[in-house]
């Protein structure tokens, strides 16, 4: 993200493919929440996500009491239960929208923009609609790389991530994520900037697909590709190259042994799921620790 402090500069620079009218042109910033991969994990327990949606929701909210519920669907599923509640708290006006309240449905599924109370679907319950959101809709949809909705598996804007398919709000990713920063902030910080996030594509003419890979060779197998989006972020498992290869956290649901991705299924394997993509392509802009594997 740069910084333009005029929005018709602004307009003129995305109409030109361009932010060379940004102060910081050749430095972007990018918002460690917007930009942190679903594949990544809350330091938060159930109980503490409870805590936090209460200071936020009532008593009457369809989140309320939800948070055991987030993170036992992040366990199983693979997908930050943080960044689930933020993304439920940004569709629903934190669980009191009339679609949230007559048909469970916390995150405006299927709710189209020409008829979103009649299109969106019904769950019977809020707890299965996190659950379908977080097996379905995400693990083996949006971040599953054989999707055609997979443009990055984070929240992102319009160039790369979950937003450029899932809303038509161009700043939907931005508000997702002042929600997730302003609820970690309640917590205590514990989340921000824990992880090394890497991009690829700085610049938004920059449109290559990369090859991820099971191993740090050109010789080990390609798992999938980025896709040509820019902007496009990755969970760096460690910040030292292998061989000239990160080791990366994987955005697809891999089969034993990391041979290939899996597609039959959305359970996902924090410990066993990674993969390798070149530090040719890749920015380190987030500064985190190192996860062992």
């Amino acid at each position: 993200m740069t910084d333009i402090t005029d929005y018709g500069t602004m307009l003129e620079d995305y109409k030109n493919r361009t932010r060379s009218s940004s102060v910081n042109p050749g430095n972007p910033y990018y918002n460690y929440f917007q930009y942190l991969p679903f594949r990544s994990r809350t330091s938060y327990s159930g109980t503490e996500l409870n805590s936090l949606i209460s200071g936020k929701a009532g008593s009457s909210s369809k989140l309320s009491g939800t948070g055991d519920c987030f993170a036992e669907n992040q366990n199983t599923y693979g997908v930050n239960a943080l960044i689930m509640v933020g993304i439920a708290a940004n569709e629903s006006g934190w669980g009191t929208s009339s679609i949230c309240m007559n048909k469970n449905n916390l995150f405006g599924l299927n709710a189209v923009d020409s008829s979103p109370g009649t299109s969106a679907g019904t769950y019977a319950s809020a707890e299965e609609c996190i659950r379908q959101f977080a097996d379905g809709w995400m693990s083996r949809g949006y971040l599953n790389p054989g999707d055609w909705r997979y443009k990055g598996g984070f929240l992102g804007n319009k160039a790369g991530g979950v937003n450029v398919s899932y809303a038509s709000d161009p700043y939907w990713g931005e508000k997702a994520a002042n929600l997730l920063w302003r609820l970690d902030q309640n917590g205590g910080g514990r989340d921000a900037n824990v992880y090394t996030i890497g991009i690829k594509g700085t610049l938004s003419t920059d449109h290559i697909s990369v090859n991820v890979r099971s191993g740090s060779s050109e010789s080990s197998d390609i798992l999938y590709r980025t896709g040509s989006h820019s902007g496009y972020a990755v969970l760096v498992q460690d910040p030292a190259p292998d061989n000239s290869y990160y080791r990366i956290q994987s955005d697809a649901v891999l089969k034993s042994g990391r041979s290939a991705v899996n597609t039959g299924t959305g359970k996902y394997d924090y410990d066993q799921m990674y993969a390798y993509i070149t530090t040719k392509y890749v920015t380190i802009v987030h500064q985190g620790g190192p996860i062992s594997v």
